[in-house]
């Protein structure tokens, strides 16, 4: 795995109010490569690519535990369509998790069903 950090202004996602360290994880294997893409606070200084598999199934669970949210979403949005959950980035959220779960994907289809669910196993999670 290799990690290089990506230029904020650069990436689809900078919000100058969130200081982020944001990086590129190019994973590879004979005859494929994905690239996915995390985010850590500054303090938390340089990540490892444990750091990186940890963060993605993570995610995974993440998208697991919201996807039936995520299948009522418009309708949360008509309910807080007044509310101040509006301007506090309910929308971002979902825009959010949509990246998060397609990055899932990506590596899920990139390691095989096997290699992943050995991979969220071994870090206590069962999707």
């Amino acid at each position: 795995m290799q990690l290089m950090k990506v230029n904020p202004n650069k990436s689809g996602h900078f919000h100058p109010e969130t200081r982020l360290d944001r990086y590129r994880c190019r994973i590879s294997r004979p005859g494929k490569e994905i690239n996915v893409y995390v985010a850590v606070p500054p303090e938390e200084g340089a990540i490892t690519p444990s750091d990186v598999l940890f963060m993605l199934i993570l995610d995974a669970s993440g998208c697991e535990m919201f996807k039936d949210y995520y299948a009522r979403q418009e309708e949360f949005s008509e309910i807080f369509s007044r509310s101040d959950a509006r301007a506090d980035g309910f929308d971002e959220f979902w825009l959010e998790y949509e990246s998060r779960c397609e990055q899932t994907r990506k590596l899920r289809t990139f390691l095989g069903k096997n290699l992943y669910e050995k991979l969220i196993n071994r870090f206590g999670f069962d999707n």
